[in-house]
């Protein structure tokens, strides 16, 4: 029996298993799509610091009774061409069929735990990660919420002055996985954006980063990115991420938030461009990109252009159309220079 890939590893071991991308924001990936990716035919989509980062969630197949499942935060290093490391697969299936063999879903003994979490493959992922995943797995499996839950709910419904400082964090990232099934706390939200105490507010629109939330919310937040404080700005546009990751967002040149990034541009932030190229980077096409550009370009900061460019030109979906931009004869003199300065720190690098 061969394997050559961590797919194969998973589907030959007698496991069924669920993947999550833990990269730039905690999404499902298709089992398809896993697959290609360990065999190099495709390239990851989301990395960041040159990485692949997975949540792999694998059981026992035809389990007689429910079992809890294990899970392995994995994060593997990438080629120049973006394809996951075939070595570092290698390495890390070495490590633990030399541990347990190929029946990885069996019981660990302390010492065979302690050994795996050796591994330099394996990562702690930030509390905000972890309860994005958490939420999402409990929604998939029809699981109650944490008992956190309802004091989220209370709290967004009903700001107080202090409740917000027992929050439980889970709890917050619950409330948002299941807002389609609550209108009435949606519309709360979307109402009371602007008046959260500030910890919430932030709490709250790092949990909408990671989930598609109603519509509705969304409608109400795009026009509240021209006349909130520079603070509320920058936790409004995480909250839009979703928006941006749509299967036709990146079709759609009418959307209502590309006209509000188009405006917000002329003024925004270090902080906002950022965000813009790592959470809400599917939008960045044609002319909004050459916006962009503009802005991080008058920056005056030559490491945020060189940071943001570089990693935008990883994200396969970007890097082709943020090619063909910069190598037009005609680019504004801002970005022609800051790309030709760009261009010369790497060929010394």
């Amino acid at each position: 029996m061969t394997i050559n890939y961590l797919s194969d590893l998973l589907e030959q071991s007698q496991s069924d298993f669920v993947v999550y991308d833990m990269g730039r924001r905690v999404v499902p990936m298709g089992a398809e799509q896993f697959t290609a990716i360990c065999a190099q035919h495709q390239p990851y989509p989301f990395p960041t610091q040159h990485q692949a980062w997975f949540a792999v969630v694998f059981w026992p197949k035809l389990a007689t009774s429910k079992v809890e499942p294990y899970l392995w935060f994995l994060r593997m290093p990438l080629d120049e061409r973006g394809l996951l490391s075939l070595t570092a697969q290698q390495d890390f299936m070495t490590q633990v069929i030399t541990l347990l063999g190929q029946q990885i879903s069996g019981a660990l003994t302390e010492q065979q735990q302690h050994q795996l979490q050796q591994s330099a493959y394996l990562f702690t992922p930030a509390e905000v990660k972890r309860a994005a995943l958490h939420a999402q797995l409990s929604k998939r499996w029809q699981r109650p919420p944490s008992i956190y839950y309802e004091h989220a709910q209370s709290e967004l419904l009903s700001p107080s002055s202090e409740g917000w400082q027992q929050l439980g964090l889970q709890g917050i990232h619950d409330v948002c996985q299941r807002l389609e099934s609550d209108q009435y706390l949606t519309t709360s939200i979307a109402a009371q954006w602007l008046d959260y105490p500030e910890p919430l507010q932030k709490a709250l629109a790092e949990a909408l980063e990671h989930c598609q939330a109603p519509d509705y919310l969304y409608q109400q937040l795009i026009p509240k990115l021209a006349d909130v404080s520079n603070s509320q700005r920058l936790q409004t546009l995480r909250a839009l991420a979703g928006v941006a990751h749509k299967a036709d967002a990146a079709l759609d040149k009418e959307l209502p938030l590309v006209a509000a990034l188009t405006e917000l541009l002329s003024h925004a932030s270090a902080d906002e461009l950022v965000i813009l190229a790592t959470r809400l980077w599917p939008l960045l096409q044609g002319e909004l990109l050459l916006e962009f550009m503009q802005r991080l370009a008058v920056s005056q900061s030559s490491e945020l252009f060189a940071g943001i460019v570089s990693d935008l030109l990883r994200v396969p979906s970007t890097r082709t159309q943020l090619l063909m931009l910069l190598q037009q004869p005609e680019l504004p003199a801002p970005v022609a220079a800051a790309w030709q300065q760009f261009i010369i720190k790497q060929s010394r690098s």
